[in-house]
């Protein structure tokens, strides 16, 4: 028998000690992919993408979030034969669905202020926190965990992100490199730090073999104004089954001389309103 929602806000509004953010980034994580997800896609939300690997992220998720949520409080269940986690409540109850996901935004928010206001971690640590609320609330792998296409995309996106901060450390090896959240408007890596931006890179991936992609008119403009620190990082023919792929750069803005654009969509917003009167 599923438990109602509300015991959960409860428990988050009442009852949960937080000494990190890992409690309500795994609730929220969990809402998010309806409830089910599984143990290697909670470590990587856990990581936020940082250095120390999946490994050491699996390790912290097993001890106190799992020994919290799982053992004590009975809030997840976990299934150690398909290492799924899954959340104990019908999430049919929409109101107490949403007002559960933002009570587990707020509590991480809160958590990440109180750090910066503590100065207890320094900027590269609050970036990945950041990042993680960010995968938390990111359902890239929908609620069906069968749905390959998707884990592959997402996977995809995943080798590349990894193969583009490790070739922008080679090339920029005493500058600090940030991962940002997921759909960062801009950019998505950072050289630098926020007070003293070296480059903003947006980061393309594919499989295809020609380095062909979709990129917003907000993009397209982010780069024009950051014409002298925007970096395009380009990597494509990736095979993912033989980790082989292709990488290229490109500095400054997205121009007719250095790229073939197309339009392919338009935002159309209408001028002149008619009022047509329907009559029954």
């Amino acid at each position: 028998m599923l438990r109602p929602i509300a015991e959960l806000i409860d428990f988050l509004e009442n009852k949960m000690s937080m000494q990190a953010v890992y409690q309500p980034v795994v609730i929220l994580h969990l809402l998010t992919r309806g409830g089910v997800s599984s143990r290697k896609d909670l470590a990587r939300t856990l990581s936020g993408y940082d250095d120390m690997g999946l490994d050491y992220w699996d390790r912290v998720l097993m001890k106190n979030p799992k020994l919290t949520l799982v053992d004590t409080h009975k809030i997840i269940e976990y299934d150690q034969e398909k290492y799924i986690f899954r959340l104990n409540f019908d999430l049919e109850d929409i109101d107490n669905f949403n007002k559960a996901k933002e009570s587990c935004e707020k509590l991480i928010l809160k958590w990440i202020k109180r750090s910066l206001e503590s100065q207890k971690l320094e900027e590269q640590e609050i970036l990945r926190y950041y990042r993680v609320l960010s995968l938390a609330k990111c359902n890239t792998i929908q609620n069906n965990p069968s749905d390959f296409s998707e884990i592959d995309d997402f996977e995809v996106q995943e080798f590349a992100m990894q193969m583009a901060v490790n070739y922008l450390k080679q090339i920029f090896p005493d500058q600090k490199i940030s991962q940002q959240p997921y759909n960062n408007p801009g950019f998505d890596i950072l050289v630098g730090s926020v007070s003293d931006p070296h480059y903003y890179v947006k980061l393309i991936s594919t499989i295809k073999i020609i380095p062909t992609f979709n990129i917003s008119e907000y993009d397209r403009q982010f780069s024009i104004e950051n014409n002298e620190k925007y970096i395009i990082v380009v990597v494509y023919s990736i095979n993912l089954f033989d980790k082989i792929y292709r990488i290229n750069i490109h500095y400054g803005s997205i121009n007719l001389e250095s790229f073939l654009l197309t339009p392919y969509q338009w935002s159309a917003t209408l001028l002149k309103i008619v009022i047509n009167f329907c009559l029954s």
